[in-house]
């Protein structure tokens, strides 16, 4: 008799083991675009369920070009989904409007020992930790052998050399450029030009939160970013950094910055490419420089499945879940160990992921950078279209993000 009720028990606690999330349903906010699809993510979906039996997870889907408006919206009429794909250099503004919550007791020491520090600096607000990095990039410029093999030109260790390459191999009359340069009023012209002031040592705030982007490192860094573009294609403002791959593909560009995935298409169409990390200006103190730009997933403050939440995003991010995501989409491993596997091992790949640990964040403490990212590129455009020279116009950058930053 004992035996059977024993029996029993054990039964019912296996079954509220086994149906601990029964009926359920777990919201997820996902961005369609930038290889993003929804098959993947239905996929995705049905794969957690299948694992996860009683659970129901609802996938919502929006473009990234809306994505930002739809999370504040969610947020403000308190019908936020329980997992939200962000940028991650939104961290500090919904982490501010109580949007998000730190999910550092969720991160234990073997978590975060799979990923590069740098990473985990993506991700990381006033000493906490508010999401996990589910995608990632790096960038390094890609250039011409051809071109610079043309010219007798060795490959450039620095901003001397970069720009003398632009300039021997530029030849505008018979349409051959020496760099490609984006300058329209998008936000990824503000990725590019944060490579030479990063790679500079310039930074948009110091670790205090200080406004520096009116350094002598950052007024430097783009004086070169204006010299160099003397010698890029005409009309650069009105060139976003993703159509750069199809002027490169014609073989008449030195070089430019871009993913390895553009790398990539420019081999396909005959292009003998090599890659450059991009290497240190005059003031840096690191020998190499990228900027770090990560999508994150994190929980919603509003959700009442947090434990599931928690679960999801950690079932994504397993070493083989992300190696699978990012072999798919062509992404950066953002897991050091996840890097060490075959397939991240070819030449192409090597600069990209060597540049990880010189790498820094693209909105470090940044409270509200879809505001700052405006202020930066009307500076870039105002310095492009000769209105202002570099120091006025970070000047009057640093005066308007001092007090977006209030």
């Amino acid at each position: 008799m004992k035996k059977g009720l024993v029996f029993v028990v054990l039964s019912m606690m296996l079954l509220l083991a086994v149906f601990a999330f029964s009926d359920e349903t777990l919201r997820v906010l996902v961005p369609i675009g930038g290889g993003y699809t929804i098959e993947d993510q239905e996929a995705i979906a049905k794969e957690f369920e299948r694992d996860n039996p009683g659970v129901n997870v609802e996938m919502e889907y929006v473009g990234w070009d809306e994505l930002w408006n739809k999370i504040v919206t969610s947020v403000g009429v308190g019908a936020a989904p329980d997992v939200m794909y962000i940028g991650s250099r939104w961290i500090p503004a919904l982490a501010e409007m109580g949007a998000i919550e730190p999910i550092d007791d969720l991160v234990t020491q073997e978590k975060y020992d799979m990923y590069w520090e740098t990473v985990w600096d993506t991700v990381r607000y006033n000493e906490h930790i508010y999401a996990i990095v589910r995608a990632m990039s790096t960038k390094v410029f890609i250039y011409n052998k051809d071109l610079f093999k043309k010219h007798n030109l060795e490959v450039p260790k620095n901003w001397d050399e970069l720009l003398h390459a632009a300039k021997t191999i530029h030849d505008p009359k018979n349409g051959v450029y020496g760099v490609a340069m984006a300058g329209q009023k998008f936000i990824s012209t503000v990725t590019q030009f944060q490579h030479y002031l990063y790679a500079n040592g310039g930074r948009i705030l110091d670790e205090e939160g200080n406004v520096v982007i009116n350094d002598s490192k950052a007024i430097r860094a783009l004086d070169f970013y204006k010299e160099l573009s003397s010698y890029a294609q005409p009309a650069i403002i009105e060139w976003r950094r993703e159509d750069l791959i199809k002027l490169f593909e014609t073989g008449k560009v030195g070089f430019y910055l871009d993913h390895v995935h553009n790398a990539l298409a420019a081999m396909e169409k005959g292009v003998d490419v090599g890659l450059l990390k991009f290497p240190g200006g005059p003031d840096a103190d690191l020998p190499y420089s990228t900027v770090i730009v990560t999508d994150s997933m994190a929980i919603s403050a509003q959700s009442k499945n947090k434990e599931l939440a928690a679960k999801f995003i950690n079932y994504m991010t397993t070493l083989e879940k992300q190696a699978e995501w990012d072999l798919t989409l062509g992404f950066v491993p953002p897991m050091k160990r996840e890097a060490e596997l075959p397939e991240f091992q070819t030449w192409y790949w090597k600069p990209y992921i060597e540049v990880i640990q010189y790498g820094y964040p693209e909105a470090v403490g940044i409270k509200d950078w879809e505001a700052v990212q405006q202020v930066i590129v009307d500076a870039i455009h105002s310095v492009l279209l000769d209105v202002s020279e570099p120091k006025q116009a970070l000047d009057n950058a640093a005066r308007i993000i001092s007090i977006l930053q209030q």
